[in-house]
């Protein structure tokens, strides 16, 4: 049996709304990630992912505040309630501020994707493996990332199908940042500074 190819994907920002915190402590409340709302659309390509191609292995791959008490706890409640397609062995959970290929089983592989809102993370990732930046409405503010990306404002279906097209090179698709969506995340006025929102802590 052929090996399977990867998806490893992560959580804030790309399958939960990303809302900028204005003191650092809230992130250390109970309840914080517990009650992130899904980014439903990504959700449910990634178990559109798992339900129609079994040739391909999804992983969750999320940093966390590894001095909370609460974060990994709460995670993996989350994903519990939202995600229960991906169990807790195709769960990887790495603390804040690492390179998350290191935390790969077995290693990184060439035909390894990640899914991530995060410019910094997708550019460690690649070389060796591929990168897709997940456009959620309050990122790609400098337009930095000029490989793979995908609006989370597609339909599930169509998500899914793009994602599975890039791993599998049958096309590249580099979406710009989606429009007039309803969603509280993407009211969000743009940061002021010169980058991205820093989440790497989450």
């Amino acid at each position: 049996m052929a090996e399977k190819q990867r998806l490893f994907v992560d959580m804030d920002g790309t399958l939960a709304v990303f809302t900028p915190v204005d003191e650092l402590e809230t992130l250390y409340e109970q309840g914080y990630f517990l009650n992130l709302e899904p980014i439903e659309n990504v959700v449910q390509a990634v178990k559109e992912i798992i339900r129609n191609y079994p040739d391909i292995e999804v992983n969750i791959l999320s940093a966390y505040l590894s001095d909370s008490p609460w974060a990994s706890a709460e995670k993996n409640a989350w994903l519990d309630k939202y995600l229960p397609e991906v169990d807790f062995a195709h769960r990887i959970f790495l603390p804040c501020g690492c390179d998350k290929k290191y935390y790969i089983p077995g290693g990184i592989k060439e035909r390894d994707f990640l899914l991530d809102d995060y410019t910094h993370n997708l550019r460690l990732w690649q070389p060796p493996a591929r990168g897709i930046k997940l456009l959620n409405g309050i990122n790609h503010t400098r337009g930095s990332w000029e490989n793979d990306r995908l609006r989370c404002d597609k339909g599930p279906t169509e998500l899914a199908s793009n994602i599975v097209g890039i791993m599998r090179n049958e096309e590249m698709i580099r979406d710009e940042k989606p429009n007039g969506l309803k969603q509280k995340i993407w009211e969000e006025p743009e940061p002021e500074h010169d980058g991205e929102w820093d989440h790497d802590f989450i």
